[in-house]
């Protein structure tokens, strides 16, 4: 009897911050079984740091609590779109992140040596990059009892490591990209009563960065507020090839990985389509051609 190939779920999406609930889902229906490197395939590394949320990372010890739903508000209320990776360190997801930029970027190739942790394991008050010596501050190491090492490479995908076992996520933009600077843009999911109450929502100091432009979208049913900082507009940029080349970069991208014997237990997909960073009549396209050449990754 031939033996069945293992199904690879590819969770595609609107906006990348989503991409923390797929992860979770993936590890909840036993696709991530340990913590795995995360392939970040997109035109913005995404590693914000948070200082802190308003509910934990970690599901409560409650069996009346729902884990796919309580991740999902996690994902949906409490992160953004730049800043929901370090988290999925935190909860022991995600190994070590490489951030595969595209050819027109100009980053530097580098890999940085970085920690993240909660105070008091509490998975709410974030701590970064912290200098701590165990010998030295047994009392501060006791206070950060949920304290993760990882790696932050920053590099081409012609120069990602070889036979990988890894959470492969794509962002559209990476193809095709109408800003290239994220710190101009963020779009946020918000409720039902925070779209209805708008006024309240700009005044809300914790919400909005100063000097911004709110817009307020809805689409499928759902609402969100589209963020856009004045500051620095001149230096934003875009990346909009013709179709020959988008597709020309979609087949660079997965034979490389293919080539590499890079292999995921989980594909994620963010359009990015409401931030902007996607232009919408890119986006259909890129993900058409992106979702026929991914199932040549999952043969291996």
């Amino acid at each position: 009897m031939a033996k069945r190939k293992k199904t690879i779920p590819v969770y595609v999406f609107d906006e990348h911050n989503e991409a923390y609930y797929y992860w979770h889902k993936a590890k909840y229906e036993g696709y991530i079984k340990e913590p795995l490197d995360l392939f970040h395939i997109d035109a913005h590394s995404d590693m914000m740091k948070s200082d802190g949320i308003q509910i934990s990372i970690y599901l409560p010890n409650d069996s009346q609590v729902d884990y796919l739903e309580y991740y999902k508000n996690l994902a949906k209320n409490e992160f953004n779109i730049g800043n929901f990776i370090i988290p999925a360190i935190l909860n022991g997801l995600v190994n070590n992140v490489y951030f595969i930029f595209p050819k027109w970027k100009n980053y530097k190739v580098r890999v940085l040596k970085n920690n993240i942790s909660s105070m008091f394991g509490e998975g709410k008050l974030f701590k970064h990059c912290l200098r701590i010596n165990k010998d030295i501050d047994p009392r501060l190491f006791q206070a950060l009892p949920d304290l993760k090492h990882y790696n932050y490479s920053l590099l081409p995908i012609e120069r990602v490591p070889k036979d990988r076992k890894v959470i492969l996520d794509i962002d559209l933009d990476y193809f095709a990209c109408g800003d290239s600077n994220p710190s101009h843009l963020m779009a946020w999911e918000i409720t039902g009563e925070q779209f209805s109450k708008q006024e309240k929502f700009l005044h809300d100091k914790s919400l909005k960065p100063a000097r911004s432009e709110v817009r307020f979208l809805e689409k499928d049913g759902r609402f969100y507020a589209r963020i856009a900082d004045q500051r620095g507009k001149e230096e934003d940029k875009s990346h909009l090839p013709s179709r020959p080349e988008i597709v020309s970069e979609i087949e660079r991208v997965i034979t490389t990985l293919k080539a590499r014997k890079i292999k995921p237990v989980v594909a994620t997909v963010s359009r990015s389509c409401v931030s902007g960073f996607c232009p919408q009549d890119y986006a259909a396209f890129i993900e058409a051609k992106l979702l026929q050449r991914l199932p040549l990754l999952f043969d291996q």
